[in-house]
C-alpha cells in the first residue's frame, strides 16, 4: 500500500535515487549527458536536498517503504512545483498523480493557480501535466551548461 508523507532528512538518498533514475530515463534522450549530470549534481546533492527541506513543501510518495517518488512545491507570492517525479519502473500506476493532488490539496485554500516548467521535449509530461488541467503559459529558450532548454511554463487554476 503507498502512502504520500512530508520528507526528512532521512529520505535524501532516495529522492537523489528517484530523481537520478528518472533523469537518465527522461531526460538522457533530450540532452547531452554531461548536462544531465550536472543538473543532477547541482540540483540533488544531499546539502541542497536538506535545505529544500527547510522551506519548501517536500512530499514522497512510498510503497512498501521504499521511496518511488516526490514532488517538491515552492511558496510564497505564487504556488511553484519545482519538481514531480516518480522513479521509472513505479510509472504509470497514480503514484505522480497522487503526489500532485496531496501537495495542490495543501496549498487549494491560500493559492488561486500552480505554477510549473516543464521541457517542450518531455511529451509525456506535457500530456501528464494537460490531463491535469495545466494550461501552457508560454515557451522560452533556457540555456544551461551550454545547451538550451526548450521550456514551457504551465499554470493550474486551483478555485
Amino acid at each position: 500500500m503507498h502512502k504520500v508523507r512530508k520528507a526528512t532528512a532521512e529520505d535524501v538518498v532516495s529522492i537523489r535515487d528517484v530523481a537520478t533514475k528518472a533523469w537518465y530515463n527522461t531526460y538522457l534522450n533530450i540532452y547531452a549527458a554531461k548536462t544531465v549530470n550536472e543538473l543532477l549534481a547541482a540540483s540533488y546533492n544531499e546539502q541542497h536536498l536538506l535545505k529544500r527541506l527547510e522551506d519548501q513543501l517536500f512530499l514522497v510518495v512510498e510503497e512498501d517503504e521504499n521511496i518511488i517518488g516526490f514532488a517538491i512545491f515552492i511558496y510564497g507570492t505564487e504556488l511553484f512545483l519545482s519538481a514531480h517525479y516518480v522513479s521509472p519502473s513505479w510509472q504509470h500506476h497514480g503514484y505522480g498523480s497522487n503526489l500532485l493532488s496531496e501537495g495542490i490539496h495543501y496549498f487549494k485554500d491560500d493559492y488561486n493557480e500552480v505554477y510549473l516548467e516543464v521541457d517542450n521535449k518531455n511529451e509525456e509530461a506535457m500530456t501528464f501535466y494537460q490531463q491535469k488541467g495545466f494550461e501552457k503559459v508560454r515557451s522560452y529558450t533556457h540555456v544551461m551548461y551550454g545547451e538550451a532548454m526548450d521550456l514551457a511554463l504551465l499554470r493550474k487554476p486551483l478555485k
